[in-house]
């Protein structure tokens, strides 16, 4: 810890003494699940000769066994001083992909021009996050005209700025999928909290019923349940680690595990969103209570059915209850029989609602650059 202490402060006098030119566009990443998120965006800002600051708080961060002239990197391990840096912080263009900014977390500078959000997954920022996880920040890179919809009902007529780009990660993911073995494993990808299907019976009895049909799974809880669900994971695995066709899962590498699947059961996790629209293959719904961690919406406002994550429940797979769960080969089947038929509905479902697909890159890339001059 003391180490740590003394390494934040030498990196702080070390941003001190970069170029401005670097300062224009500042990165911050948690850690490494949020880096290999912004890779793709930094490699082809860096690419394109654009000068850039990552600041990290990870000492493991991927970005640090890079050496490229046009990209510095800072490293800040120690929360306080990591406080500390963010609230005096000098830069043009501040790019993160955390809720909660200014809230006592990451502290806002009034020596920061811009704060930027870029989307780390496509759920909802009304219903997901708490009420004013958003409010502090000056632009957002929006991936959905439902997003927008969104931001817009959200903020009213204040000014925020709302750019239009797409979302990256899609593209990434398909092209990784080029290289990437499949895999004859069915993942099971819960989301997090209270609302997770990790406390539904719904769960135990899906996992019971593949196991039974000898189905291969990959178990692979959110990296947040290892803090949050830490109890409730031990018990699942207690009940059934003793199987051959039963693995955990906690690689870094999120997209990997996900894109070597054949089939996706989560819950409302963003992860059936990536893995359906990067494989145009449908996803399998746990039907368990909406994720609402916005105190001021209730369980029957109708704001719910008009989130992206609702709207993809019926549109990129099946919803698993209790009257179709013990029937989970037959809906394998069906996937397996009509691969086209689900295949061409997310083609068009994507068309309807993303920006500037297949090329959405491209777009964030452009406007990062519009944001330096």
């Amino acid at each position: 810890m003391i180490n740590n202490f003394f390494k934040s402060l030498s990196e702080i006098k070390k941003f001190s003494k970069i170029n401005i030119d670097y300062k224009k566009v500042v990165f911050f990443s948690e850690n490494n699940n949020y880096s290999y998120f912004f890779k793709a965006v930094i490699d082809r800002l860096i690419l394109e000769g654009i000068k850039i600051t990552l600041v990290t708080a990870d000492k493991d961060d991927i970005f640090l066994k890079y050496n490229n002239p046009n990209l510095k990197i800072i490293c800040i391990p120690n929360f306080v001083i990591l406080q500390y840096f963010f609230s005096s912080l000098k830069c043009k263009n501040l790019i993160l992909t955390m809720p909660d900014l200014g809230n006592g977390i990451i502290n806002k500078s009034p020596f920061c021009e811009k704060y930027i959000y870029i989307f780390h997954s496509l759920i909802s920022i009304n219903v997901a996050y708490k009420e004013k996880s958003f409010n502090n920040y000056d632009i957002f890179f929006s991936p959905t005209s439902i997003h927008t919809k969104e931001i817009q009902r959200k903020f009213n007529n204040s000014n925020k700025n709302i750019i239009e780009v797409g979302y990256p990660k899609i593209e990434e993911l398909k092209k990784e999928l080029i290289n990437i073995e499949q895999m004859n494993s069915i993942l099971i990808a819960p989301t997090w909290g209270n609302d997770s299907a990790l406390y539904s019976k719904e769960l135990i009895n899906i996992i019971e019923q593949l196991i039974k049909n000898k189905i291969n799974i990959v178990f692979r809880p959110h990296p947040m349940s290892f803090k949050k669900d830490k109890k409730k994971i031990e018990e699942i695995l207690s009940k059934f680690k003793w199987y051959e066709n039963f693995k955990l899962n906690n690689d870094k590498d999120n997209n990997r595990v996900i894109l070597s699947a054949k089939v996706l059961i989560t819950d409302w996790s963003g992860a059936a969103m990536e893995f359906s629209l990067a494989k145009e293959k449908p996803s399998l719904f746990i039907d368990t209570n909406q994720r609402i961690r916005n105190n001021s919406i209730r369980k029957d406002d109708k704001i719910l059915k008009e989130t992206f994550e609702y709207v993809c429940r019926n549109e990129l797979g099946v919803i698993l209850n209790n009257k179709n769960i013990f029937n989970i080969s037959e809906i394998f089947e069906d996937f397996y029989k009509n691969q086209n038929y689900y295949k061409n509905k997310i083609i068009n479902f994507k068309k309807k609602f993303l920006y500037n697909n297949e090329k959405s890159l491209e777009k964030t890339i452009l406007n990062i650059i519009k944001l330096i001059n």
